[in-house]
């Protein structure tokens, strides 16, 4: 499989897990990242799968919008670096917010397909 192919498949994927945020399919977003998921908010909190799901689930956080802005594709074997600013719109216990952010996201090739292993971002100034 070329670059451009695995690129666009992580590009379908992403686009599945950001609906699946947006809808609030947590069972459709499940299979999307790993278990081995380190996901690091641009509050710097930080959350595991388990943590990560359950803070969805519970409405801890209810997205409204995530607009990417630019990003930037990396495939190195079996893991596909991605580099981009996003638009976030988001409620977090209640409190509605609009993040500009920077991320690094790392997808992983695994026995059940590609998953999303890491999110790290730091917000942008506005």
């Amino acid at each position: 499989m070329s670059d451009k192919d695995v690129i666009q498949e992580i590009e379908a994927l992403d686009a599945k897990r950001s609906q699946a945020i947006l809808n609030r399919d947590y069972k459709a977003l499940e299979p999307l990242i790993g278990e081995d998921l380190r996901y690091i908010h641009s509050s710097a909190v930080q959350e595991n799968k388990k943590q990560y799901l359950e803070k969805l689930g519970s409405g801890h956080y209810i997205y409204h919008g995530l607009d990417v802005l630019e990003r930037e594709f990396r495939v190195i074997g079996e893991v596909v670096l991605v580099n981009g600013d996003l638009r976030i719109q988001v409620e977090v216990a209640g409190t509605k917010k609009v993040v500009m952010s920077r991320y690094l996201q790392v997808w992983a090739k695994r026995a059940l397909g590609w998953q999303m292993v890491s999110w790290s971002s730091v917000p942008i100034a506005q």
